[in-house]
């Protein structure tokens, strides 16, 4: 008895400070844009964004898509700034994730239909054919998109990208925050106090080999994460994503799309070999980029080469098919194919 009163006070301390530290962090890190509410299958879902700078003759606009356990401020921090000097730049919080509402869509889980949500929210922002760039999770919603609608697009850029099944699972806690009475008792007691621990180390390991921006975590609003409704919708992301990947995958030789991929091959996230290679190999025409020594993160530790490559796609310039290799000291190697 007196062993279950310790836990049951131990559960409810863990479950105050979690509420207490999570209202901290909405009002620390409050919307940075504006909503746009969706029409049709969507109706009623409100989608959060930022947008910059202006459309120019001949530069189409740019969508960016972050990845997964993140937020749009991924790409306030890195591309938003560099692109909007030289076109309209629009980015997006993926359904439940930073500020937008994740919606009662049954499958906003899948790729494709959140590359639709994504469009009508393209289409209300009044963006005619966008370049969609995705990063990570973000880049199979830019295939899709690409699959899709591809007449609607002027250029795709997945960059890192999760495309392909890969070998293995996901993380252990993801199917435990599904799971019934245990899950909302997991996210609401125990995710705030070990994200403030594995934080750190998460940002690190995400960005190895290259070093993470000073302030990373505090600057892209990470602690909003843990926020219950956010962490379930990142864990049924990511559960999800593999068996939507291994439909999905199999149509990738249709994308008719200028498309320029962007990896590093140092990439210990998502296998550069598994995704973008391969991704590169079955779109005809499109070019691979090869960062040497890069990890995860190119748009913060090689952004000049992906600004280039977003640039010229909005203004219309044809990818150049092959593979290039850049190294960090700017020696470019070119191949027909990636290996």
């Amino acid at each position: 008895m007196t062993f279950l009163m310790i836990l049951l006070g131990l559960g409810g301390a863990l479950a105050l400070y979690s509420a207490w530290a999570l209202a901290r962090a909405a009002t620390a890190w409050p919307p940075q844009g504006e909503f746009v509410a969706l029409g049709g299958e969507f109706e009623g879902t409100r989608l959060h964004y930022v947008d910059r700078g202006e459309a120019r003759p001949g530069v189409a606009p740019i969508v960016l898509i972050h990845g997964a356990s993140g937020n749009l401020r991924d790409m306030t921090e890195s591309l938003v700034g560099p692109l909007s000097r030289e076109t309209r730049v629009v980015a997006i919080d993926r359904p439940g994730h930073g500020w937008s509402e994740r919606g009662p869509h049954l499958d906003i889980a899948d790729p494709a239909v959140q590359a639709r949500a994504v469009r009508e929210a393209v289409h209300a922002l009044g963006l005619e054919r966008p370049v969609v760039l995705g990063h990570s999770w973000g880049a199979s919603v830019a295939a899709a998109y690409a699959l899709a609608f591809p007449d609607e697009l002027t250029g795709l850029l997945p960059l890192s990208g999760a495309l392909y099944p890969w070998p293995g699972g996901v993380a252990w806690y993801h199917p435990v925050v599904a799971a019934p009475v245990v899950g909302p008792l997991f996210v609401r007691t125990l995710i705030v106090p070990g994200g403030k621990f594995l934080m750190g180390p998460g940002v690190r390991g995400n960005f190895h080999p290259d070093e993470a921006p000073e302030g990373y975590a505090l600057k892209t609003a990470l602690p909003l994460l843990f926020r219950p409704s956010e962490f379930r919708a990142n864990s049924e992301d990511t559960v999800g994503l593999k068996a939507h990947l291994a439909r999905q995958s199999a149509r990738y030789g249709e994308i008719a799309v200028p498309t320029i991929v962007v990896t590093g091959n140092a990439d210990y996230t998502v296998s550069p070999k598994i995704h973008s290679y391969t991704f590169h190999n079955a779109v005809a025409g499109s070019e691979l980029i090869k960062l040497k020594g890069t990890g995860h993160m190119p748009h913060h530790a090689r952004r000049d080469i992906v600004v280039d490559a977003a640039l010229r796609l909005a203004r219309g310039e044809r990818p150049r098919a092959g593979m290039t290799t850049i190294y960090a000291d700017g020696t470019v190697e070119e191949a027909m194919a990636a290996e």
